[in-house]
Formats: C-alpha cells, sequence, structure tokens
C-alpha cells in the first residue's frame, strides 16, 4: 500500500576507518522507516559519497560531493574513528568540510566519536582525531560510541529529535494533470490450489478482472476497452483459460 511522505536525505559523512559504522548507520535508517515512516509520513533516505555521488569532471572531488550531497541533504551523521581523513582546500579534512558546509546552511549536524581502543599502529591519526575533537566542542554537543551498534541506536533517537525540531508540513499526493481523464487498466486474479487427475496438487488462476480506474480528473466519457490477441492466440491468454472475465470500471477522478 502506497502513502504519502516527506523524503529527507540524510548524508553519512565520514573518513573511510568507519566503514562498519557506516553501514550500521544505514541500516538503523531503513529500520526507522520499516516500523515508522507510514505512521509518521517521513522517510529517511541515506545518502553516502561512495554510492551516490556521481563522477563528473571540472571540479574536485569534495566540491562534487558539497554539490551533489552536502547541499541537498536534510540531515548530516558524521564519524570518526581513527582517522581524521583527506585535507581539502577548505578544511582540515573532507568530513570536516561536510560538517562546517552543512552545520552554516543551518542543517541538523550529529557528529560522533568512536570510543573504542586504538591500535598502535593508528595512535598518530587518533592523535589528530582528537585534537580535532577538540576544536569542535566548542561549536555543540558531541557524541561518543562504543561499537556498531550503539551508534546505530544512538542515530535513531536524533533522528527522532529532528523530526520534532524540523516541524514538517504535511505530505501533499501527486499532482494530477489538467487534462481531463486519465484511465488506467490493471488485471487481477486469485489463485488455488487443485488436485489433478494423479491427486496431485496444481496451481490454478480463478477469477480474472480487469479493473479500470480513472485516475484524472474529469469523468471518463464514452470509454471503450479493447483486448486484444496476444502471442497469436485468438484471443486473449488471459481468456483461454475461463470462457469470459470480469470488467469493472472505478472512478476516482
Amino acid at each position: 500500500m502506497s502513502f504519502n511522505a516527506n523524503v529527507l536525505q540524510v548524508l553519512i559523512a565520514s573518513p573511510g576507518d568507519t566503514i562498519e559504522e557506516r553501514n550500521a548507520v544505514e541500516r538503523a535508517l531503513h529500520g526507522w522507516n520499516a516500523s515508522r515512516a507510514e505512521r509518521e509520513q517521513v522517510v529517511l533516505l541515506p545518502r553516502r559519497w561512495e554510492t551516490d555521488a556521481v563522477p563528473v569532471m571540472g571540479s574536485s572531488g569534495q566540491e562534487t560531493i558539497n554539490a551533489q550531497l552536502v547541499d541537498k541533504c536534510d540531515i548530516v551523521i558524521a564519524l570518526f574513528d581513527a582517522r581524521l581523513g583527506q585535507a581539502t582546500k577548505n578544511a582540515v579534512s573532507g568530513t570536516a568540510e561536510e560538517i562546517e558546509r552543512a552545520a552554516a546552511s543551518g542543517k541538523p549536524v550529529h557528529v560522533w566519536f568512536s570510543d573504542a581502543p586504538v591500535s598502535r599502529d593508528h595512535l598518530e591519526g587518533a592523535q589528530v582525531v582528537a585534537e580535532f575533537r577538540q576544536t569542535l566542542e566548542a561549536e555543540g554537543l558531541l557524541g561518543s560510541y562504543a561499537s556498531a551498534e550503539d551508534l546505530a541506536y544512538q542515530v535513531r533517537n536524533a533522528v527522532e529529535a529532528d523530526l520534532e525540531r524540523l516541524e514538517l508540513a504535511a505530505p501533499t499526493g501527486r499532482i494530477l494533470s489538467q487534462g481531463g481523464a486519465e484511465p488506467v487498466a490493471s488485471y487481477h486474479y486469485r489463485t488455488e490450489q487443485v488436485p489433478d487427475s494423479k491427486g496431485k496438487l496444481r496451481t490454478r488462476q480463478r477469477g480474472h478482472r480487469i479493473i479500470v480506474t480513472n485516475k484524472g480528473d474529469a469523468p471518463a466519457e464514452d470509454f471503450t476497452l479493447t483486448l486484444e490477441p496476444m502471442d497469436d492466440l485468438e484471443v486473449p491468454h488471459m481468456l483461454s483459460s475461463e470462457a469470459s472475465a470480469a470488467v469493472c470500471l472505478s472512478e476516482t477522478g
């Protein structure tokens, strides 16, 4: 069953050493959609540079990500583990630039840092992350996570808080063209299990129906439905198993 909804683009921003966490956040967003989207009339759309940025020449990689993802997103979820990421011409890292750019535009930005132990091989990178964390502490409340599962739980709570603050307007359905009637046909049938001559159950189609619905903004007058043969059959294939089919007309316009 379809429903109208506001679609919010949620950018997952982080350096390349947080793949597990990025996947956990995306699963958390999909999980929220499964349990809350229809009731809240909101769909959370995860966006990631590695899957959603389109390669294009003429600008730097970060400029492309900014234009295609950062500027179009509604919420930013930023994550750091033991690496800060590669510096850009405008910030100490690409993720840092995405945080600054989104925050400057007034979008909800949530930043988490991993509390997991750091291996000796990553001590230098972790120190750089710690220094960056200190600079952000003066700009807002930061979060920390002990595991990917812990992070996923916190992300769902953050999104809930965002929805309260955003005060989204009620979603609207698609706007029908002002072009009169718009008949749309669909084919329906039911199935039943019946035994064959050897007693083995076979699936048989019954109750064939063609339902024609007027999706337009004016009555469908002088309407004609034509059934044409398919696959060189003398009658339409859907009618070959039964003597006739019911045709139902439904006016919604």
